[in-house]
């Protein structure tokens, strides 16, 4: 019980000190320029069909759109070189304002045998093992939840079905933990049943 409660008190207090840093910086942008939020992020997939289904369907992101050789006809721009390569992509919103585009690309994406890079989201600690169980119900491998941060953190590490790295990570989750990184090489799986 004190576990519980003094996970959810760390918690409580690290979205506290996010908040007031960014009432700072919301402050300091009125006296001159600054950077902002993310806008958006791109990730490299080699078949955008299954990008879609994988970030929306799996992972519950809203389609924006996709820009292919007809989007850039109506924008009055030539096709894209290389059958799309580096300029097809599928945009989705995952939560907040930040946009993923999922690149049509068929080099860059990390190696299997190393953490970085990778994505995080945030979850709710109530949802993070919902969403094992999510994942894993569609034959993806994860490991977690594991504690890299402070007690009450957890995070769930998996790949895309292109081997970019994934996490869902939250502050107050109240469970036992390992207090390990993820070993990247367990994340690895074929997409086949996906496709």
């Amino acid at each position: 019980m004190w576990t519980t409660v003094c996970n959810r008190l760390i918690g409580f207090v690290f979205t506290a000190r996010e908040r007031r840093i960014w009432v700072k910086r919301k402050l300091a942008g009125l006296a001159g320029p600054q950077v902002g939020a993310v806008d958006h992020l791109t990730i490299p997939v080699r078949d955008l069909q299954l990008a879609q289904r994988f970030y929306c369907d799996i992972l519950g992101a809203d389609y924006f759109m996709k820009v292919d050789d007809d989007t850039l006809r109506r924008y009055g721009r030539p096709p894209a070189p290389n059958n799309g390569e580096g300029a097809h992509h599928i945009s989705v919103f995952l939560g907040g304002k930040t946009r993923v585009d999922l690149f049509l690309q068929h080099t860059g994406q990390p190696s299997s045998t190393v953490g970085h890079p990778h994505i995080a989201f945030h979850v709710p600690p109530r949802h993070l093992l919902k969403w094992k169980a999510r994942i894993e119900a569609h034959g993806i491998p994860t490991e977690g939840p594991l504690q890299l941060g402070p007690p009450g953190q957890a995070s769930l590490y998996f790949n895309d079905p292109f081997g970019n790295h994934l996490e869902l990570t939250c502050f107050g989750f109240s469970k036992m933990v390992s207090i390990r990184p993820p070993v990247p090489e367990r994340l690895t799986w074929d997409a086949i049943q996906l496709r």
